[in-house]
């Protein structure tokens, strides 16, 4: 009858309770076994009484529900005398294994004697006709036996339950344990692409203001101060594993002031960002990866360069940008770059699914580059 309260009880024995000396005794004690317990002494009073029906008939309804309170107490009270001192053995005894089994072993020795005097004296209270005495060592024998088999029965369940919660429990601290040890290789190798920076262009740059101090030295500073504006945001950016789309837009005016001044008129750009999407969280560094591919790949290769527009919308629960240039086109490595296969491993690393980056044709000429994220507050 109580094998299954202090199996719940003992499964909740945290390892370390010698090291708390009674602070653990009745650990994992909550409604949920009481109600088991009252449960199965509700059960067994019943079993132990007249039948119902009989009890109607004999006009002994009332006698049949004071045997059944008497037996449902003396249950709870034989169940509280085996169960509470198993449990906090469990829980203060010794855990290591075969120390463990001896403990709980001697418990259920001593606290079955108690158990069976308990029902023995309740049966000599309650029914008028006492026993003979020279069955009185037998019938305690039979109750000393019958509790402890049970209290046997209820522990070594609850030792097996114990095992199986351990080991549980041991396999989520695994998972846990990997998915913080994935997030930080997520963030490292987020790191890692973030620093992907196209050194051509700083080199590029370098080597134009240096030519350009030495034919138009106001470009050439003019040049010096986007560069050093566009290095401000950037540097940052390399080691931040978040952004806004007011800061990346900064970064890329700052990366588009300096490829105008070094391609001159083969180069527009337009940027379109309402102020109320500026304040959304973006990844930092993808918004210039577009505009770096857009003008590396699709604007420079042309003679007559071109334009490149960038533009924010709301889509529901999505923050759309485009990044549309008027180049030349698909050709036989777009979409396939390091640059966006980077983007796209960011992307599945961040958000899973629910990002995306898309590649289409822009009208005449040129293609549109299109980064879906979810629209999450970053200010």
């Amino acid at each position: 009858m109580t094998h299954d309260l202090h199996a719940s009880m003992a499964s909740a024995a945290p390892a370390g309770g010698a090291a708390r000396p009674f602070a653990g005794a009745l650990s994992g004690l909550g409604w949920q076994q009481i109600a088991v317990v009252l449960a199965l002494a509700v059960v067994f009073a019943l079993s132990l009484s007249s039948d119902l029906l009989q009890a109607g008939r004999d006009g002994e309804m009332r006698q049949w529900l004071v045997g059944v309170a008497g037996n449902f107490l003396s249950t709870l009270t034989i169940a509280a005398v085996m169960w509470l001192p198993i449990v906090m053995v469990g829980n203060l005894g010794p855990q290591a294994a075969w120390k463990r089994y001896v403990a709980l072993a001697l418990t259920i020795v001593l606290t079955a004697p108690l158990a069976a005097a308990l029902r023995f004296a309740y049966i000599q209270l309650v029914y008028p006709d006492p026993l003979p005495l020279d069955q009185y060592p037998l019938m305690m024998l039979r109750f000393w036996t019958r509790y402890a088999e049970l209290a046997a029965l209820g522990t070594l369940v609850a030792e097996f339950y114990r095992h199986e919660t351990r080991s549980v429990e041991a396999m989520h601290r695994a998972e846990i344990d990997r998915l913080a040890l994935d997030r930080e290789m997520a963030e490292a190798r987020l790191q890692v692409l973030q620093a992907q920076i196209e050194p051509h262009f700083l080199f590029n740059t370098l080597a134009n203001v240096r030519r350009l101090y030495q034919t138009d030295a106001a470009r050439g500073r003019s040049m010096l101060d986007h560069l050093m504006r566009y290095l401000e945001v950037a540097l940052p950016r390399m080691r931040d594993n978040r952004s806004t789309l007011a800061g990346e837009v900064t970064l890329i005016e700052s990366y588009l002031e300096v490829q105008r001044i070094r391609m001159g008129r083969r180069l527009a750009f337009e940027i379109d960002v309402p102020a109320e999407l500026r304040p959304l969280e973006v990844p930092p560094m993808m918004l210039l990866t577009l505009v770096e591919n857009a003008i590396k790949h699709g604007l420079n290769p042309l003679p007559e360069g071109g334009s490149l527009r960038v533009q924010a919308r709301r889509d529901g629960g999505l923050l759309c940008i485009d990044v549309a240039d008027s180049g030349r086109g698909f050709h036989d490595t777009s979409g396939g770059g390091t640059g966006l296969a980077n983007i796209r491993a960011r992307l599945s690393t961040l958000h899973g699914e629910v990002a995306s980056l898309a590649l289409a044709e822009n009208y005449p000429r040129g293609v549109t580059s299109t980064l879906r994220l979810p629209a999450v507050n970053g200010a």
